[in-house]
Parts: C-alpha cells; sequence; structure tokens
C-alpha cells in the first residue's frame, strides 16, 4: 500500500506471493527453509 496501490490489491499481491512459495515446497517435495538462497548459474 505504500507504493499507491489500493488495500484490496497490496492484499492480492501478498497472496500470490505465498501461493507461489507454497506451490514450489510442495512441487519440490521440501519444507519451506527460511534461509534459502536461489543459486543462479
Amino acid at each position: 500500500m505504500a507504493a499507491g496501490k489500493n488495500k484490496k490489491s497490496a492484499v492480492i499481491a501478498v497472496c500470490n506471493k505465498l501461493l507461489k512459495q507454497v506451490y514450489g515446497c510442495v512441487k519440490n517435495g521440501t519444507l519451506y527453509q527460511d534461509d534459502y538462497v536461489k543459486k543462479i548459474a
């Protein structure tokens, strides 16, 4: 909301981000790792 978006857009953006994280964990069969760093080739 600090970027000028309305509340509903901000909530949907957060939900989308969390959904992508959950999908990645389920797809790979791993638990969520708070200190995970993505390796860039």
